[in-house]
């Protein structure tokens, strides 16, 4: 989890690039978030409501992650949710290890969200017409959605126990 920091950063950075360029070309006309079917219209939104609606998501998704896993140990003992909770809270070394295990972890986690939020900007990107010779991503939120599975599975593994140390 040395590199999550990192790649969680670059995942913001991809994620308002790859934002910018969709608001470059998506048309004045608007951008047709959710297709007609036939009981309900297409559901249209214009090209700078729909860019900061969705840099709104995901600054809200990250700073509440981010948060939390910077606060873990301000939290009421029955809120902290990880095996071996007492093992955990027994020493001011054992809690700076939960700390910091909670914080990569939901810094993971937002990374993976960040990854979902833009395959689906992707698709809808690529609904509207654009870019037809670039790879198919209709699977690519399905994709991020089982690995956002696996990670909250893993977290019970990456936290089964405190490192012991040598006195």
């Amino acid at each position: 989890m040395k590199y999550i920091k990192f790649i969680w950063a670059l995942s913001l950075f991809i994620f308002l690039g790859y934002s910018l360029l969709a608001y470059i070309y998506f048309p004045d006309s608007g951008v047709m978030v959710i297709g007609a079917t036939k009981d309900a219209s297409a559901m249209v939104m214009s090209k700078s409501d729909f860019f900061y609606t969705s840099m709104g998501i995901l600054l809200f998704i990250n700073i509440a992650l981010a948060g939390l896993g910077a606060s873990v140990l301000h939290l009421p003992q029955q809120l902290i949710v990880v095996p071996n909770k007492s093992k955990w809270l027994e020493t001011k070394e054992t809690q700076q290890q939960l700390l910091e295990g909670v914080k990569g972890w939901t810094k993971g986690l937002a990374t993976l969200i960040n990854g979902l939020l833009l395959a689906t900007l992707g698709m809808i990107y690529r609904a509207q017409g654009h870019d037809i010779e670039a790879p198919k991503v209709e699977y690519s939120p399905m994709v991020f959605s089982i690995l956002i599975v696996g990670w909250f599975l893993a977290y019970f593994f990456i936290m089964k126990a405190p490192k012991a140390t040598e006195d």
